[in-house]
């Protein structure tokens, strides 16, 4: 109707997710605007948009296919059971066969693979199956790139590239790096997988006026160039071979480029011939396995932490999806959805609520001589290795270590044996929300997949420090977000709350405003770690996924939050990852987050408020490393006397400290000094609670004992009058 009544039709897609968008050419549309979620203002820009007076500059942050069920991952997602499981939140599961490809990982891959000839003729055809790849944008001018070069230093690359503005009007560009690994034989034989392409780094110009330029920088590390070996050296490892690396408008442009320096072009298949002048080959001359072998950040050893989360551990028959036979990998539904697991995998799906003694006794409640009694404010920029810090933690009694970590829904609670303030928690990825407990709103943002779409890290931190502005000014302290998962299906159910398909981008952005609200004392606690990256059965569902994936998609966020952004918080997830709980896995809690990626800060459960999230153990998840219990119930998680043995003691005193640590760099310090007391009063508000309570219950008493009085009288008279029967 609109075609045949007006000369111009624009779409806007209001749109969260990845949709299937064949229409728009099938209907001759003239422009489409894809602005996802708009939050408080964004209607004001869709405007500028359109009338020109702003020049658009995003770019997508994930995969437009023409069939959105063409992604590998489709057949492996909902709702899927084990069938002989009656553990609690225990009888379903998701098994992630796509491996690494997941996005554009599987387009682009299986495209140069057609080019190649690696992939059967006619099998494959890229054109029919994206409509717009990752990274994809336009704009109302036009950029010129020339001049591409790279130098090197000794731990990572340098590349430049001239960037100018042939158009009419001003605008901004975004320069996107990408990098090729070789796939070779070794890779074959142990199930490494390589995509044909992966982004690596990303630069966006400031506003370039018609005939301008500017030299557009981006450094990669040299870290980006290993992969994750987990069936045969069991830890990172660097290729010997050729690595390309190109600057590209997007995804697809940047395998054409690659393809164009192996000599390959229209002829040969390809959809456009590429620009061979933006690639640099850097020749790997050995292969290496011990560079990264030991964590970058710590120099623990990088080992195996996951092999109950992959699906060959149970079943040899099982696979994941590998390019050297697309169509002999190809997923299907794990046991067509009906999964009768091992008996002894069900058995370990149970609650472990085993815990580690320690050889002595924790000190509870005592003042260290020769430090003298410590508080919050002395310790504020007291480095947490110090041991200033185990002499505080030792003044808390066991009912303050106990309350400030079970009860810590919406809210920690202060202490007075050290002075830690109370805090108010919050969540809303796109914005301090009152949505769950009330109270005031932050300004409402835009969405996650939003701000990855500006590719504009800058503008990432500015949005971090406005949401630390606004934790000042509501004084709330500790923010539920940002959120760090991968939208490993355009049906994810949080693709809005998340940034992208791809680990690199998700991670620069996430750091980035973490590091933006760290700057103004907010805490950031990033969500949900790890591999909640579906809605159906979050709940206590059986993720299975091998530790490649998980390492070089699902984690890698998560770990440039903390690396890169300074993160303090973290969010455990709600489902399992292999047989444990997220929250309650030493492997993800303690031997990575911490051992290997440097993490001091705190780890709080996802929802724990009701008995519904049973499994969320107390005891599992402190000996695993988590600290907090997102749980308002002041008895829920109450231990026993005889439960509360040393070790879930010595574990409270290590959550203790690491809230603690993070708290006392957060606002939530502001206006204390060394000689401040912490003084807990009860607002007026709470005793106009308290009254109308009484009132309450004193009308309750009331009609009570007016029932019972009427009761008795009945019964009196039913009695005498049974007596006179009698007589």
């Amino acid at each position: 109707m609109a075609r045949n009544n007006f000369s111009t039709v624009v779409v806007i897609l209001n749109t969260q997710n990845a949709v299937e968008l064949g229409p728009l050419v099938e209907k001759k549309v003239d422009a489409a605007l894809w602005v996802g979620g708009l939050g408080q203002t964004g209607a004001i820009g869709v405007a500028d948009v359109l009338t020109g007076q702003t020049n658009p500059s995003g770019h997508l942050p994930d995969t437009y296919a023409y069939d959105s069920q063409s992604a590998p991952s489709i057949h492996n997602f909902g709702r899927y059971s084990i069938a002989n499981s009656q553990v609690e939140r225990g009888n379903a599961y998701i098994a992630y066969q796509e491996g690494i490809y997941v996005g554009y990982r599987y387009y682009e891959t299986r495209y140069e693979d057609a080019v190649l000839g690696n992939e059967k003729a006619g099998a494959f055809n890229y054109e029919k199956q994206v409509q717009f790849p990752f990274g994809y944008g336009l704009s109302y001018t036009s950029f010129e790139w020339s001049n591409f070069a790279q130098s090197e230093s000794k731990d990572g690359y340098d590349f430049s590239i001239d960037v100018k503005n042939t158009g009419k009007v001003a605008g901004k560009d975004v320069v996107q790096l990408y990098m090729q690994s070789p796939y070779t034989d070794y890779d074959k034989r142990n199930h490494i997988e390589k995509s044909a392409v992966e982004l690596v780094g990303y630069a966006k110009t400031a506003v370039i006026e018609p005939g301008k330029s500017e030299t557009v920088s981006v450094h990669v590390s040299k870290e980006a160039m290993k992969s994750y070996d987990a069936y045969g050296k069991g830890t990172y490892i660097v290729d010997a071979g050729d690595f390309y690396f190109t600057a590209a408008t997007d995804a697809h442009a940047a395998v054409n480029n690659i393809l164009a320096t192996k000599s390959k072009s229209t002829a040969d298949g390809m959809t456009a011939d590429g620009r061979k002048e933006f690639v640099v080959k850097k020749v790997q001359q050995n292969f290496d396995d011990t560079t990264y072998a030991k964590s970058v950040a710590t120099g623990q050893p990088v080992v195996n932490q996951f092999a109950d989360a992959d699906i060959t551990t149970y079943d040899s028959s099982a696979q994941y999806l590998s390019r050297s036979d697309w169509e002999g990998t190809w997923p299907r539904t794990y046991a067509d959805g009906s999964w009768t697991a091992p008996d002894d995998f069900v058995k370990a799906l149970e609650i472990d609520t085993t815990v580690t003694q320690p050889k002595a006794t924790p000190r509870t409640g005592q003042i260290d001589k020769s430090l003298g009694k410590l508080n919050m404010a002395t310790l504020m920029k007291t480095d947490s290795t110090d041991k200033a810090w185990t002499a505080a933690i030792e003044q808390m009694s066991v009912q303050e270590l106990d309350e400030l970590v079970r009860i810590g829904g919406y809210a920690t609670k202060s202490v007075d044996s050290t002075q830690l303030p109370a805090t108010v928690d919050k969540d809303g990825p796109a914005g301090i929300s009152s949505t769950l407990v009330g109270g005031e709103n932050g300004v409402g943002y835009a969405p996650e997949v939003v701000v990855a779409a500006t590719w504009n890290t800058d503008l990432a931190r500015d949005f971090g420090e406005a949401i630390g502005e606004d934790s000042i000014t509501l004084k709330v302290a500790i923010w539920y977000g940002a959120a760090a998962n991968i939208h490993r299906s355009p049906y994810s159910g949080r693709n809005f709350e998340y940034f992208s398909e791809d680990p690199h981008i998700s991670g620069a952005m996430n750091a980035a405003i973490v590091a933006g609200a760290r700057s103004k004392g907010a805490i950031a606690t990033v969500k949900h770690f790890a591999l909640n990256d579906q809605e159906t059965n979050r709940t206590g569902g059986v993720m299975l996924a091998n530790e490649q994936s998980i390492r070089d998609l699902y984690l890698k966020p998560f770990e440039m939050s903390v690396r890169d952004g300074g993160a303090l918080g973290m969010m455990a997830s709600m489902n399992r990852i292999g047989l444990r709980w997220t929250g309650g896995s030493k492997a993800l809690m303690t031997n990575v987050l911490r051992g290997e990626w440097g993490f001091e800060g705190f780890v709080v459960t996802d929802q724990a408020s009701y008995s519904v999230f049973a499994y969320e153990d107390l005891r599992e998840g402190l000996e695993a490393g988590t600290d907090l219990w997102l749980n308002t119930d002041a008895k829920l998680w109450k231990l026993d006397q005889a439960d509360m043995t040393d070790g879930v003691v010595a574990h409270m005193q290590r959550a203790a400290k690491n809230i603690s640590f993070a708290i006392s760099r957060s606002n939530a310090m502001n206006g204390l000094s060394n000689d401040s007391t912490i003084v807990r009063v009860t607002p007026l508000w709470m005793w106009g609670v308290y009254a109308v309570e009484t009132v309450v219950a004193v009308l309750c008493l009331a009609l009570l004992s007016v029932a019972a009085r009427d009761l008795y009288r009945h019964a009196s008279a039913r009695k005498k009058a049974r007596n006179n029967e009698e007589d």
